[in-house]
């Protein structure tokens, strides 16, 4: 059955999901700022590369979320930058803020879902954990680099669960396998910690990760920073086990020559997802009273690239 959904933010992550979704036959409104890549996602649809080629023509393309309004949804998949959630909540039109549609938080980092349970109700939040990537190589193409599922969806309210379990087997059926969990910040610490040790010396050093991963002195980098980021993450209640270092070592030196997310904001002078990356797990170091001085120091680092980013260029 054909449901009306929408996709905020039409970027890797949000073009991925948009095309399974209307590839599953669903009412898929996409929403963007870029005008180029709406325009191009408008004429021709969505191109998907990477593990085979997919094209899907949205029902719908949007420059505002407030044009949801026009034919308001029952999932709102939010996939934009954390950074850019304040802007998010406040462009929502008035007849979806009144309807019982649920937002769902579909961005990396840690308590991404805080904000919109504070505007919306955690009965109205839904926090989505994704293990997938891509990149965005032109306006309307998108290339997976790699997919782990299973994804994760998980309630912050028990009133929830029901809408949760229904917006995870829609993920399923759609070719996105995703579990639903009572446990999804165990979940978003654990991608947290995977990802935030090597894309914070990505970030501040150009290198992408395999890069990293083959020179000694920012492997070691990386390393201390999940060393860190791991020892937070216990003290927060989340222990991933003995092997969990190991793991997480492995998976970098075989992912290949990415580049992540943080690094491409820097090149361009946009705002990362620092906030609720690398500042996040230095903030609950010192709630916790774990010492965390690389993170303190990659934070403050990054703060300081955004800042010279946003300078008008002489």
């Amino acid at each position: 059955m054909s449901r009306t959904l929408a996709v905020v933010g039409a970027g890797p992550i949000g073009g991925i999901l948009a095309a399974h979704l209307i590839s599953a036959g669903h009412d898929v409104a996409v929403v963007d700022t870029w005008k180029e890549h709406l325009d191009r996602v408008r004429a021709e649809g969505l191109c998907i590369t990477g593990r085979g080629e997919v094209r899907a023509r949205p029902a719908r393309v949007c420059a505002s979320i407030r044009e949801l309004d026009e034919r308001v949804p029952e999932f709102v998949f939010v996939c934009t930058k954390a950074s850019s959630l304040g802007e998010v909540l406040d462009g929502i039109g008035p007849r979806v803020r009144a309807s019982g549609a649920v937002f769902v938080s579909f961005q990396n980092g840690i308590d991404t879902e805080a904000g919109m349970a504070g505007r919306l109700g955690k009965e109205r939040v839904l926090r989505g954990v994704v293990h997938y990537a891509g990149v965005l190589t032109a306006p309307g193409e998108i290339r997976v680099s790699f997919s782990n599922p299973p994804n994760y969806l998980g309630w912050l309210d028990p009133g929830a669960e029901a809408a949760c379990r229904d917006a995870a087997g829609l993920l399923t059926a759609a070719g996105l396998r995703t579990e639903a969990t009572g446990e999804i910040q165990r979940h978003a610490w654990r991608k947290t910690v995977f990802n935030t040790c090597i894309m914070a010396v990505s970030a501040v050093t150009g290198l992408n990760m395999q890069e990293i991963m083959e020179f000694p002195p920012t492997e070691r980098l990386a390393d201390g920073l999940l060393d860190e980021s791991i020892a937070v993450a216990a003290a927060r209640g989340f222990d991933f086990g003995p092997g969990f270092a190991g793991q997480v070592r492995e998976f970098h030196r075989h992912v290949g020559p990415h580049r992540p997310s943080m690094l491409a904001d820097i090149e361009h002078g946009r705002r990362t997802e620092n906030a609720f990356l690398v500042r996040r797990i230095a903030e609950y170091a010192d709630l916790e009273g774990v010492p965390a001085p690389l993170h303190h120091t990659l934070a403050a680092v990054i703060e300081g690239l955004e800042l010279r980013g946003r300078r008008p260029q002489a």
